[in-house]
């Protein structure tokens, strides 16, 4: 009986923790667009998006990985679900070539872009679906 009540009571202080898991952020509102730097995908390029506000609110930054056709598509918490509306300086990063010999991967972006505030990109995301203008980058 005592065993009974112990495993009773072990549910319900789990049941009452998984409720509040399902806690909810900040709205998130799909976003995609589209990079070509010297008119070429860089494919396999990260952009992030870092909030103009510096706002930490656990949270990871807005991310995508550019295709072969130099699209991208926002994650924030799960594959593709966008960003919080608000403005953002944007860095494109991780581009990286191989290297010869004994040199590890080497970018093939001019590192400014790779700082936000240095990369002299800016996005604004808003309430609802966002297909953003081209971002066109030369060397």
């Amino acid at each position: 009986m005592l065993m009974s009540v112990i495993r009773l009571g072990t549910i319900f202080v789990l049941a009452l923790g998984a409720a509040g898991c399902g806690a909810k952020g900040p709205k998130l509102n799909p976003t995609s667009g589209k990079i070509l730097i010297d008119g070429k995908a860089p494919e396999h390029a990260t952009v992030v998006f870092h909030p103009v506000n510096g706002a930490d609110d656990g949270l990871a930054k807005p991310h995508g990985k550019v295709d072969a056709d130099g699209n991208f598509t926002l994650t924030t918490i799960t594959a593709g679900d966008g960003a919080p509306a608000g403005d953002y300086r944007v860095t494109v990063e991780l581009w990286l070539t191989k290297g010869r010999g004994d040199e590890g991967p080497k970018s093939q972006l001019p590192a400014k872009f790779a700082n936000p505030d240095s990369s002299g990109l800016k996005a604004t995301v808003v309430e609802g679906p966002n297909q953003l203008e081209t971002f066109k980058l030369g060397k």
